[in-house]
């Protein structure tokens, strides 16, 4: 058994260390309403008419209570909110998830068999956009958490376990539209224990939770949602199936149509052999997957045309990861509980591994955009002059970012830290071009790519050195993918040679600097000085000197 459990470890390990790597304490997106003008609010001294207001406020068909309450509650223990912390409580909501369907199948092997095929099919790069940022997290992982608790305590049949219930269904229709489902679940789990009474205090709730969530709705009008008597259900019959068999196409919507109906017809043929009886907390889960994509189908198949977007994902891997549980039960036997396992297994991996080939460059381009529109704020002080934007409403992430800081609640990361290598040794075989070595009154920038022929280019590995005559400082660097330097050289290993680093003039003396590259590598610390300098000297009218770059 212990085996089993090493196995299933190591997949979930793998995409900690993936997130733990990309995490950055940067608002971008949506974090600026729902958690840095919320703290705003607070810290101005919002009343609580004003608060209930902002906590359930509609926000593109969602109402997602819990994740701003959880800002509010940062902020009231703090006096700040850290996305480093909430991108660790998001993804915690997934192992939780995972957890509590485990916990509510009984025996040991049962619990190893359905723990290993949730890592294999839960924890790869598929799920890059919820694993890496904590503005879907906090909410995609989250209503899955929730629904899943939901489900599984009211299929154990006890007052107390009801009463979790409710409170995890109400928690759940109030941080995604879809968690909402829980209740007519909930009702036909209730109804098939013939527990009258618990289903009419279930559908009361449903009903005040639903009035409650109705009130004021509407949808967002750039999201293109036909009412029903006027659309055809055809295209969001489509797009739900091929949300449905999206995960295990590794999102090509070409033929995704086919794994989903696939994926219907098995969980019909599980129905008729009785497994809504035998497994009502898996089953249960499973329907809410399968109805949340439908909605989700119907909310966005206009807007979204073909594309699946990597946070909706999560659904349709766990209903997966369920119906191929049940299915490996029907067939497996008490005196080989593992045999049938180990038969999938090698599927089970190839499929990880290639879901994390497929997905890497994916969730790589995204944290660099991330690092891109945070370090081009930082060079002028204002949102929009890199190839992403913090936030996509022109101003908005400066006016919000500089009251965060004049308040003291929130500034962006220092994204060139100093470094100690005093072993650092020079190289002149290391190849390097600066091709950004800029210098305003806010800010100096030195951009550019690195490498040690032979060597792969690693993430994070790449240092850029400033030497004058009485000063030396070595910075850590953002990562940026060069696809161009990789084919130019016909070395793929060389993609994440690219690098920025972006250090305040504050924090800079005014003196005359050589640049140079440092690179952690295989043999340690090597370094190469670069004709180029940084000439801060002159004060307000400091310059940079870049040769001009070889024919």
């Amino acid at each position: 058994m212990f085996a089993w459990l090493l196995m299933a470890a190591l997949p979930v390990g793998y995409i900690a260390l993936q997130a733990i790597a990309a995490s950055r304490n940067i608002v971008f997106w949506d974090e600026f309403d729902t958690a840095l003008d919320l703290i705003l609010r607070l810290d101005m001294g919002a009343g609580w008419n004003e608060l209930l207001q902002r906590f359930f406020a509609v926000s593109n068909e969602h109402r997602m209570m819990t994740s701003r309450l959880m800002f509010a509650i940062s902020y009231w223990l703090t006096g700040t909110v850290n996305f480093h912390v909430f991108g660790a409580i998001g993804n915690l909501f997934l192992v939780a998830a995972c957890g509590t369907l485990v916990a509510a199948v009984h025996g040991a092997e049962r619990r190893v068999r359905l723990g290993v095929i949730l890592a294999y099919l839960m924890f790869q790069l598929e799920h890059f956009e919820n694993f890496l940022w904590s503005g879907a997290s906090i909410d995609h992982f989250q209503v899955v958490a929730l629904a899943v608790g939901a489900i599984v305590l009211v299929a154990r049949a006890s007052r107390a376990a009801l009463f979790g219930a409710m409170l995890l269904g109400v928690l759940a229709t109030f941080t995604l539209a879809h968690g909402s489902l829980v209740w007519p679940i909930g009702a036909l789990l209730l109804a098939r224990q013939q527990r009258w009474k618990p289903l009419l205090a279930w559908l009361g709730l449903a009903v005040i939770t639903a009035a409650l969530f109705l009130q004021g709705f509407a949808f967002n009008p750039s999201h293109l949602i036909t009412p029903p008597a006027g659309r055809s259900l055809v295209p969001v019959v489509s797009y739900w199936l091929a949300l449905l068999g999206a995960p295990l196409t590794l999102g090509d919507t070409g033929f995704a149509f086919w794994p989903g109906l696939a994926l219907l017809a098995g969980f019909g043929v599980l129905l008729a052999r009785g497994a809504l009886t035998r497994e009502p907390a898996v089953m249960g889960s499973a329907f809410f997957a399968v109805g949340a994509l439908a909605l989700v189908a119907y909310g966005r198949s206009e807007l979204a045309g073909s594309e699946i977007n990597s946070r909706y994902l999560v659904l349709g891997a766990l209903a997966w990861a369920l119906l191929i549980f049940l299915l490996l039960e029907l067939a497996t036997t008490p005196a080989r509980p593992y045999r049938l396992l180990a038969c999938l297994l090698p599927a089970l991996v190839a499929f990880n591994l290639a879901a994390n080939v497929r997905y890497a460059p994916l969730a790589e381009g995204y944290i660099e955009l991330r690092e891109r529109a945070a370090t081009a704020y930082k060079q002028y002080g204002e949102d929009g002059h890199g190839l992403m934007r913090l936030h996509p409403q022109e101003g908005h992430a400066d006016a919000l970012l500089r009251r965060a800081e004049e308040r003291d609640l929130y500034t962006l990361p220092r994204f060139s830290q100093d470094a100690e290598f005093p072993d650092a040794v020079p190289n002149a075989g290391i190849i390097t071009y600066v091709d950004q070595l800029l210098v305003n009154e806010r800010a100096v920038t030195v951009g550019g790519w690195a490498m040690i022929p032979d060597e792969e280019s690693i993430r994070g590995s790449i240092y850029v050195v400033l030497q004058s005559a009485r000063t030396r400082r070595i910075l850590s660097t953002i990562t940026l993918q060069r696809p161009d330097v990789a084919k130019a050289y016909d070395e793929p290993r060389w993609r994440l040679s690219g690098f920025r680093a972006v250090v305040l003039r504050s924090r800079l003396p005014d003196e005359d600097f050589d640049v140079g590259v440092l690179i952690d590598g295989a043999d340690g610390p090597e370094y190469l000085m670069t004709p180029n300098r940084l000439l801060l000297s002159a004060g307000r009218k400091a310059t940079a000197f870049r040769p001009a770059p070889p024919p």
